[in-house]
């Protein structure tokens, strides 16, 4: 057994580009080492700014020996009258280098054929590596990949250099001019010249020699490390240390040092998002807080201490005071600008700006944010209605609709967009609009990124919801959908988190979304019909129909519920008229297959719905019932299930957890009913009387069945 080191050299990555390249050039090799029958232990990935490393141990000295068997052509076709080989024969041998003597024979399907039965001897593993890896470094994906020089090849940077080593052996690889062989790159400015790597297992040791941590999980480490402590030099605790920004600055360094800097105190009068989004998405520092921090909802906070944390690619001391001026002096510009904007904007009204959003277009087709605006409004009133919203929490969330947009034609806004509505609610708690108001005009934009969650407060919630439904469908209509990695408008992260806040934080307030969209599409139609593209309403429902049920597929399984069981409980009503609805029918399912007696009632359902058509009747006439399997599954559903359930009031489905739980109980008495009937009756009779009879009970049943789930989707736990 060996190892084998491949270190692809490069400019500098994108920091977003390298965790996927990472696995993805992980999959790729290992698929190619699979498929080429070359046995390995485990493949380590590395990365830098600079590199991506795959580290294979354990592999074979050769491929594996196979015995193949290749199926020639018929033997009626390969010979001619007297025996001889015909050109088909001849030409099959030949390929496989044998002659058409050494070729078998064996039947198959009323025929027989000519077999080649090979030995392939294993080809040593230098020669297969020689082979793969190029094309595995060129499958990386990745988007906007580039090329450069002569090469037609793309990748995310210019490849500089690569390294391949069986153990401390040189393996022979070329891609687009470049050779492998044993050479390496230190750190650009802390390491002198090029590193000459001896063999695999000395790799992590020999960079680390020349200034580079190749390990990124180890560079995670120290820079966690040196931002606490530096934090609490200043006697404060460190911000954004578990998101998205310590993913960047890992990726952005090979040999990172924290450095602190400080700021102005005049600055602490900026809101705290001000200053941290400054720092976090222009400039990549980590702030540091107070440990005694504000917790309370208002708006504005002032919890930050005037210091700051970056990382970084350089440890020598002669370097650190230079870094640390230079730093400083661009936040100060930074946080200078945006002070004169913050308090610049707050001498005109939130409300007065009003007319300046009809000069903002919101979508080339959909209007002017004031046309968005008037939108969200009416649609407030649908949904205030709609889930009986008390005054005061109604009136909330219209006002909240109508300012929510206002600090888009804010100075300060422009200048920095991501602390649209931040920036709003700032100025609305300064001209003293009510607490609620104020908290959801920041949040109804959330989640705003991976690192975000759903809003806290109420009202932020549904105007967050209402929101993202009318960019969805404004969208869709437009027919700009995401289509492969393609999602320009972030439509996917709006997707995702409209089904976060109904399933995570309205769970008591059932918003029907069908019943949204449909009101969008009605509103949108008369300008849209018009356009080139045309307007097919259907057609757009039914794409943002798939496309929120993907999303409403993956969060339910993340929470544990199997594929089959979603599929069941998707297909059996409209699932956007209650997502709660849709997360309490998959636990009761779940616990139904638990539970005693749980999978006899679930292959009962199963029967039941298989035999059903969509224009199976449902009228039932007792007297024509002739066996008495029909009689005593029509009894007992009339018995335990329907004067148990409701009386002889017409059907009404569950309408909570405890509920469903209930109309399962009282459907486990009918599946020895069921399965007598089936046993016993010929459900599809040539006498269109009995059979339309007998659907028409089952489909009673069925009803009963499909308010939970669409049964016949989950047969195939029953194997």
């Amino acid at each position: 057994m060996a190892d084998y080191l491949l270190e692809i050299g490069t400019e500098e990555l994108p920091a977003g580009y390298i965790p996927d390249a990472q696995r993805n050039l992980q999959q790729l090799l290992s698929d190619a080492l699979r498929n080429a029958n070359l046995s390995f232990s485990e493949i380590r990935t590395l990365s830098t700014p600079r590199r991506l490393t795959a580290i294979v141990a354990g592999l074979a000295e050769k491929q594996e020996t196979v015995q193949k068997k290749v199926k020639g052509p018929p033997v009626k076709s390969s010979f001619d009258e007297n025996g001889q080989p015909k050109p088909a024969a001849a030409g099959f041998a030949k390929k496989h280098g044998l002659s058409v003597e050494q070729l078998d024979r064996e039947g198959a399907n009323g025929d027989e054929y000519l077999i080649a039965n090979l030995t392939i001897a294993g080809k040593p593993a230098e020669e297969v590596l020689s082979d793969i890896v190029p094309k595995a470094i060129a499958a990386i994906p990745g988007e906007r990949l580039m090329r450069w020089g002569a090469n037609d090849m793309k990748f995310s940077r210019p490849i500089r250099w690569i390294v391949s080593l069986l153990n401390d052996k040189v393996v022979p690889v070329s891609l687009q001019g470049i050779d492998g062989g044993r050479q390496s790159s230190g750190h650009r400015i802390l390491s002198k010249g090029h590193v000459q790597i001896s063999n695999a297992a000395h790799y992590v040791d020999e960079l680390r020699a020349a200034h580079v941590l190749v390990d990124p999980q180890e560079r995670r480490r120290i820079i966690e490390e040196q931002v606490q402590q530096l934090a609490k030099s200043k006697a404060g605790t460190p911000r954004q240390l578990k998101g998205s920004l310590l993913e960047e600055v890992v990726n952005i360094t090979e040999w990172p040092h924290a450095i602190a800097g400080e700021f102005a105190n005049e600055y602490l009068e900026l809101p705290d998002t001000l200053i941290e989004t400054v720092m976090v998405h222009h400039q990549r520092y980590f702030p540091i807080e107070k440990t005694d921090a504000d917790t309370s909802h208002k708006a504005i906070k002032n919890n930050l201490l005037p210091y700051f944390i970056t990382i970084a690619n350089n440890d020598r001391a002669e370097a650190q005071d230079v870094i640390k001026r230079g730093n400083e002096q661009v936040l100060k510009a930074r946080l200078a600008d945006g002070k004169f904007f913050y308090f610049d904007d707050q001498k005109t009204k939130l409300t007065d700006r009003k007319d300046a959003l009809k000069q903002l277009t919101f979508q080339e087709g959909l209007g002017s944010y004031t046309d968005k605006v008037e939108r969200l409004k009416k649609l407030t009133a649908v949904v205030a209605e709609q889930l009986k919203l008390e005054p005061k929490l109604a009136a909330s969330l219209s006002t909240t609709a109508e300012l929510c947009k206002l600090d888009l034609v804010s100075n300060l806004v422009r200048e920095l967009p991501e602390l649209q509505g931040y920036v709003g609610s700032w100025y609305a708690e300064r001209e003293g609009l009510p607490p609620d108001v104020v908290t959801a005009i920041a949040s109804h934009y959330s989640p705003r990124s991976n690192d975000d969650s759903v809003p806290k407060d109420l009202v932020g919630m549904l105007v967050s919801t209402i929101d993202k439904i009318d960019n969805l469908v404004g969208l869709f209509a437009l027919g700009k959908k995401p289509s492969g990695s393609s999602d320009p408008y972030a439509l996917r992260r709006q997707a995702q988190g409209l089904i976060d806040i109904l399933l995570d934080g309205l769970p008591d307030h059932p918003l029907n979304l069908t019943e949204a969209i449909d009101h969008l599409l009605q509103w949108f139609e008369p300008s849209l019909k018009g356009s080139k593209r045309g307007f097919d309403r259907q057609r757009i429902h039914n794409d943002l129909q798939e496309f929120l049920l993907q999303r409403l597929q993956g969060k339910l399984a993340d929470q544990g519920a199997g594929r089959e069981v979603v599929d069941a409980v998707l297909g059996a009503r409209d699932p956007l008229t209650n997502l709660s609805d849709v997360k309490v029918r998959c636990t009761a399912v779940e616990n139904l297959m638990a539970a005693p007696g749980g999978l006899d009632l679930v292959r009962a359902g199963v029967r039941v719905g298989k035999i059903l058509g969509a224009d199976s009747p449902d009228s039932v006439d007792p007297s024509l019932f002739v066996s008495d399997a029909e009689r005593k599954l029509w009894e007992t559903f009339n018995h335990d299930v329907i004067k148990q359930w409701q009386g002889d009031k017409n059907f009404s489905a569950p309408a909570d957890a405890s509920q469903y739980a209930r109309l399962l109980e009282l459907l486990k008495p009918l599946s020895p009913a069921v399965d007598q009937f089936f046993e016993q009756v010929m459900v599809n009779d040539e006498d269109r009387g009995k059979r339309n009879n007998r659907h028409g009970m089952l489909k009673q049943i069925d009803r009963y069945f499909k308010s939970v789930a669409d049964f016949p989707k989950l047969q195939s736990l029953l194997v």
